[in-house]
């Protein structure tokens, strides 16, 4: 597992958390990984709508 800062947009707010992702995964699936992520991210925190994805990066 490697820690990864995940970063979104969400209603002109930008919002980042670090989570733990699969070693193994790397380019699209990585992609998927990270946007799944966030969807959970939002719905843990009565989030709702769209959001862009703007940066995910090793920490």
């Amino acid at each position: 597992m490697i820690d990864h800062r995940i970063s979104f947009i969400h209603n002109d707010t930008e919002y980042s958390f670090i989570k733990p992702m699969n070693s193994s995964l790397s380019g699209y699936s990585l992609v998927k990984a990270c946007r799944e992520e966030v969807r959970i991210y939002m719905a843990k925190n009565g989030m709702k709508g769209d959001y862009i994805l703007t940066g995910m990066a090793e920490v």
